[in-house]
């Protein structure tokens, strides 16, 4: 797998404009649904690295497809759901890149710290390794770190854990339903040990340079500053408010509070399952 590392805007843009391999994938991609105009799902082969062997990706219209005059587009970063491990494309490819990474870097058994709990993916990195921890969000009222009909609260702006506990931090699509973004990025860095690691995924909006603040809490009520938008959530029918759509600021977030190295990361692959026309997560490291 490719993976093309970004720190700036412009850069990333001058990329994508001109890079003529991703006019490629694009064009492998819309082959790839020419052939499927009157399917409502497909099927596609390929190699799932989770599950270490070959596999299916389920393709379908879930979470948004895009009709168009040519047929349908699936949502890519969504989909591609792996008919073994039931992952889609974001989860898998962020199980691969910390795959590399404790094979590399963390080969002691590293402590691993979920921003999730009761999904798939937490469930898979329980079973690859020994010591992970993961949570959720169970309410304003709750101290971070107690347990609740066997699910762990804790609240990203306040943590539970001791300073420097943790090898790597993972967090997949989380942070846009902070309320204050920035505490969580400094209570991720407070956490983790020296050279400790970050893989995670939010909706960003690569065109823009500024975050986009949709709604905040003051004096505990929620007040909407755009139109509400609501993300699913296993723990809630009603789904998590989006707070923020980010934009490349936050990078500068993460390297204010004292991370060394961030970057965007763009992969693709369609031996892995990793389709989508700009398809991306960050990494940032404590040094």
């Amino acid at each position: 797998m490719n993976i093309n590392k970004f720190t700036k805007q412009e850069d990333f843009l001058e990329f994508i404009k001109n890079e003529h391999v991703i006019q490629e994938h694009i064009q492998f991609e819309t082959d790839i649904c020419s052939q499927h105009v009157n399917d409502n799902d497909f099927l596609l082969k390929g190699y799932c690295k989770v599950c270490d062997t070959q596999t299916n990706f389920l393709v379908d219209r879930l979470f948004g497809a895009q009709i168009t005059e040519h047929g349908w587009t699936p949502n890519w970063r969504e989909r591609l759901s792996c008919q073994q491990c039931q992952l889609n494309n974001r989860q898998r490819a962020i199980l691969h890149v910390i795959k590399e990474a404790v094979k590399n870097n963390f080969p002691d058994n590293p402590m691993i710290y979920a921003m999730e709990q009761i999904t798939p993916l937490f469930s898979s990195l329980s079973k690859h390794y020994k010591q992970v921890i993961g949570s959720e969000y169970l309410g304003e009222n709750i101290e971070s770190g107690s347990v609740v009909k066997n699910i762990r609260h804790e609240n990203v702006e306040q943590l539970s854990f001791s300073d420097q506990s943790i090898d790597i931090i993972v967090s997949n699509d989380v942070l846009e339903h902070v309320n204050l973004p920035g505490k969580a990025i400094t209570e991720m860095y407070r956490v983790l040990q020296p050279n400790g690691e970050v893989f995670m995924t939010v909706p960003f909006h690569a065109n823009e340079n500024k975050t986009v603040r949709r709604a905040s809490i003051n004096n505990g009520s929620i007040q909407h500053l755009l139109s509400p938008v609501y993300h699913g959530n296993p723990l809630s029918e009603e789904g998590s408010l989006v707070f923020n759509d980010f934009g490349w600021d936050l990078l500068e977030q993460m390297k204010a509070v004292g991370f060394k190295e961030v970057f965007l990361c763009n992969y693709w692959s369609d031996l892995y399952g990793y389709l989508g026309e700009i398809q991306y997560y960050f990494w940032a490291c404590k040094r």
